[in-house]
């Protein structure tokens, strides 16, 4: 699995001071959240990565592509939420298969990327507002191993857990959107930071 170096970390969390110091209100996410990792892998000059990232308009292809040591690493870049000792994530959109199940977990079963999730709490304290940020890696091999002869109803959702006690959530009413709930011990973390 691909992880950001120390440097890279604490340059990401320069350029985090940086964004705060402009928006105040709430959480880096988006485009930018994914434009200030990919400055960080690059601004670590003695690990010698190469990172490519695509810019807007790639749900289901690599937000960052990482070429190190030989390697190639793709890298989804997620916001996530800590929910009940789970990391709750929302995935692709999976109109495209109009509902053919079969598809659908075909589709989620070859996914080839690893997530790099950036969960986020806000804070109104007597110090002042603060921003916490965490870095979380999800092997690719944990939001896999689903059976399209598994999923069962549940309210307005499909969903299934798989072997690693993954639970997976189809919404066909948000565009057939997959949402993953993974356990925290199969998570890799960092510590949580702090941005004032």
């Amino acid at each position: 699995m691909y992880r950001l170096t120390p440097r890279m970390q604490q340059h990401l969390r320069k350029n985090l001071e940086r964004y705060h110091e402009l928006f105040s209100g709430g959480r880096c996410q988006g485009w930018e959240l994914e434009e200030l990792i990919f400055k960080a892998i690059q601004s670590d000059s003695d690990a010698q990565h190469q990172a490519f990232w695509r810019e807007g308009g790639h749900d289901d292809k690599a937000d960052i592509e990482v070429a190190a040591e030989g390697k190639r690493y793709f890298l989804q870049i997620k916001s996530g939420k800590m929910q009940g000792g789970n990391l709750v994530l929302s995935g692709y959109r999976l109109g495209r298969f109009k509902g053919n199940l079969n598809g659908i977990t075909k589709y989620l079963n070859s996914i080839q990327s690893e997530i790099l999730s950036i969960p986020y709490k806000k804070i109104d304290g007597d110090m002042g507002r603060e921003h916490i940020y965490q870095l979380i890696y999800v092997n690719r091999a944990y939001i896999r191993g689903i059976n399209s002869d598994n999923w069962g109803e549940k309210g307005t959702a499909l969903e299934q857990t798989n072997r690693y006690g993954v639970r997976f959530s189809l919404r066909p009413s948000m565009s057939w959107q997959i949402w993953w709930s993974i356990p925290e011990q199969l998570l890799s973390q960092t510590h949580m930071f702090t941005v004032r």
